[in-house]
């Protein structure tokens, strides 16, 4: 069956490291009042390396050459940067010489056109559920697409929407392109008294043993996506059974509010904890499986508990729960 969606093929090749100019043959006619259609796209150049980094995406973007017996168009995409969440995948090409009504066959329009940086938008469903994509008619068989896929469609959408008109600014008919407002501020320095913690140490071996079907041995290891932060993890022994392995998480520059999964999200529950409050969040990042809870240790560091189970939905906060006193006890400061 042909790819006739960009969306997955976009995914699809998010590791696919290419080239970044392409080139694309034949003609089109414009749009009437959407000025002459180029016939020659660099995917990689319809957003320079400022707009990308102010939009909260890495550089270089990842090109995908056109496969017209796919239906797949010339298309480039950027990946979040590790600080942003959630993370995200942006996808923006331009066709030329192929047909969109072929192309998009199967694919419920979501609304009205819209007008964003002088042209005119389309939303249309994707095969993947938090995927939302853009298309702009530049002529009879030309089009630019941007689409965002994040684990939220109103998310993706909100994302989509920011970087459009950025788009829009080098195609035929698009307007200036707006100031952006960066999407990520400084990060806070490392400090207070989880600089020099050992998130292992956070359990003693007495309590790792009171949790059920935990591995008495944790492992350290330093994030990879969340600036100066380390954690400990205790695996799980169950086999192949539900339980899932028990974290413990210091941030010494990540402010309680800021850890992937629980940005801009209210905890479901306090949980007191002689005079400390953690804030309990079931289905963190959107995984059902999995439970966190985060507490303040100053206003730009925090400690983060992480742990689930597989198969009862009644059970995955339950030994974070059950944690969270053995935790505190042990905390610096």
């Amino acid at each position: 069956m042909r790819m006739k969606w960009q969306v997955a093929v976009a995914l699809a090749a998010v590791t696919v490291v290419t080239g970044c100019t392409v080139t694309v043959g034949g003609s089109a006619s414009p749009v009437p009042g959407q000025g002459p259609v180029v016939t020659a796209v660099d995917a990689c150049t319809l957003l320079d390396q400022a707009q990308v980094d102010a939009l909260g995406y890495e550089t270089p973007g990842r090109s995908v050459k056109e496969n017209k017996d796919r239906l797949q168009p010339p298309m480039c995409l950027w990946t979040s940067k590790p600080d942003v969440d959630p993370s995200a995948v942006l996808n923006v090409g331009v066709a030329s010489d192929m047909d969109f009504n072929e192309y998009i066959s199967g694919a419920v329009k979501k609304g009205e056109p819209q007008p964003i940086g002088g042209l005119n938008w389309t939303q249309y469903a994707s095969i993947l559920p938090d995927d939302c994509a853009f298309y702009a008619l530049l002529g009879a068989k030309s089009f630019a697409f941007v689409s965002v896929s994040t684990s939220n469609l109103d998310k993706s959408c909100e994302l989509a929407k920011l970087a459009i008109p950025q788009v829009a600014a080098r195609l035929p008919g698009g307007q200036d392109a707006p100031p952006i407002t960066p999407s990520t501020s400084a990060k806070p320095e490392p400090g207070g008294p989880l600089l020099s913690a050992d998130p292992c140490a956070m359990l003693k071996p007495d309590q790792v043993a009171q949790l059920k079907n935990i591995s008495p041995d944790g492992q350290k290891d330093n994030s990879s996506t969340v600036p100066n932060a380390s954690y400990c993890l205790w695996d799980d022994t169950d086999g192949d059974e539900g339980q899932k392995a028990f974290e413990v998480w210091l941030g010494p520059s990540t402010p309680v509010g800021e850890w992937p999964g629980v940005k801009d999200v209210a905890p479901t529950e306090t949980v007191d904890v002689g005079g400390k409050k953690w804030g309990l969040f079931p289905n963190m990042g959107g995984l059902r499986v999995t439970c966190g809870a985060t507490l303040a240790i100053t206003d730009t560091s925090s400690v983060r508990v992480v742990s689930g189970f597989i198969g009862d939905d009644t059970k995955p906060c339950e030994l974070v729960k059950q944690g969270l006193p053995l935790v505190t006890a042990n905390l610096p400061g």
